[in-house]
């Protein structure tokens, strides 16, 4: 689970980046397209399987000779894989559900982005007059 939370923030941290204006118009149209395939339903479902995926491997790590030694439930040979199924049954439907979810956030998010491009490059220019004379004040 937390490895969809922690994507979900990556993908929330660069959409603003994505929607700069200093960046080129070729950008915001890649950002766009973006926005457009995270709010795809076929997108979304390919991008939680491929979560599913990588994180299929990761929970597939045999941990059991360290971990029974901080729960005896834990034997030798359980995986990650294991500890979960024990805690949740259902948990790789649940983990796919939520990777799905995590990916339409992002796609949200991106369409915000870029709608909040217009007010940020309007206040990015009305914070660069105000500084203006700062600036040269500084030069002098």
């Amino acid at each position: 689970m937390r490895l969809v939370f922690t994507a979900a923030l990556f993908c929330t941290v660069a959409m603003p980046a994505l929607a700069q204006q200093s960046q080129p118009a070729s950008t915001r149209d890649k950002a766009e397209a973006l926005a457009r395939a995270l709010n795809n339903p076929m997108v979304q479902e390919g991008a939680a399987a491929m979560l599913a995926n990588l994180a299929g491997i990761v929970l597939d790590t045999r941990v059991g000779p360290i971990a029974r030694y901080a729960d005896p439930r834990i034997g030798e040979q359980d995986t990650l894989r294991d500890i979960q199924r024990r805690n949740d049954p259902d948990f790789e439907k649940h983990f796919h559900q939520d990777a799905r979810a995590a990916v339409a956030v992002a796609g949200k998010l991106t369409d915000g982005a870029l709608q909040m491009q217009d007010s940020l490059d309007q206040t990015a220019t009305r914070l660069r007059a105000a500084l203006a004379p700062l600036r040269a004040a500084l030069k002098n």
